[in-house]
């Protein structure tokens, strides 16, 4: 009975992973008639130094460099 079990839970892991490749192809298959545009996009470069000091104790400061890229699209619906 175990056995009867597991194959009919094989066949509905299969049922439902076909059923769902099957929605995204047809979800997918006309990409130009989506209602979805890119509005604006912007970049921003942001970039942060700082120069090695030593201290009282002739202990060296820790010397930093930040380099930072950031992009943002904002879409629209037409």
């Amino acid at each position: 009975m175990n056995r009867i079990y597991t194959i009919i839970g094989y066949i509905a892991i299969i049922i439902a992973i076909s059923s769902f490749v099957l929605f995204f192809l047809l979800g997918c298959s006309n990409m130009n008639t989506l209602s979805v545009k890119p509005s604006t996009t912007t970049v921003i470069y942001g970039q942060d130094t700082s120069t090695a000091e030593k201290d009282a104790k002739n202990d060296v400061l820790t010397d930093t460099e930040k380099k930072s890229w950031s992009i943002k699209q904002v879409f629209k619906w037409e």
